[in-house]
């Protein structure tokens, strides 16, 4: 277990590679959901990497390969269904993280500043992502003080 500053470090320094994530995305113009999707799905793949290494990789893989499937649903559900799995993903991974890798059994192969890094840019891309998504359906609702438009009638 790390010491308060070192949690705070590390933690920090997932944040700040989220933002770089961020930075990058909104420089290239491209689909935020979707960007956040792969990244849930690669940090999850990571972990199946940690877990080749223990002792006993057969059934670590398995237990991590279980949490793929999890991630890589929500990962995939936000494609196809609604922007909010993609977030609710890296909401809920953190809690993977920490009571698993980094206070749990898979703690065994997994760094500790790994889990805490991890931890601390899935809040943030998820939270920047909610944001997002939150600002782009209030673009699309049409204004209290708008006039309606007649049926037939273009503007």
């Amino acid at each position: 277990m790390q010491d308060t500053a070192e949690i705070i470090l590390f933690t920090a320094l997932g944040v700040a590679f989220a933002v770089g994530l961020i930075v990058l995305v909104r420089w290239a113009k491209k689909n935020v959901v979707h960007v956040a999707a792969y990244a849930l799905l690669a940090v999850s793949f990571l972990y199946v990497g940690f877990a080749m290494r223990s002792d006993s990789p057969g059934a670590w893989v398995g237990i991590e390969m279980t949490g793929v499937a999890v991630y890589g649903s929500l990962a995939g559900l936000s494609f196809v269904a609604s922007p909010w799995f993609a977030v609710a993903g890296l909401l809920l991974h953190p809690l993977w993280a920490i009571s698993f890798h980094y206070l749990g059994t898979g703690s065994v192969f997994t760094a500790a500043p790994f889990a805490l890094g991890n931890s601390g840019f899935d809040v943030a891309l998820g939270l920047w992502v909610a944001f997002e998504i939150w600002k782009s359906r209030a673009k699309a609702k049409p204004k209290a003080d708008a006039p309606a438009l007649k049926k037939g009638r273009a503007p």
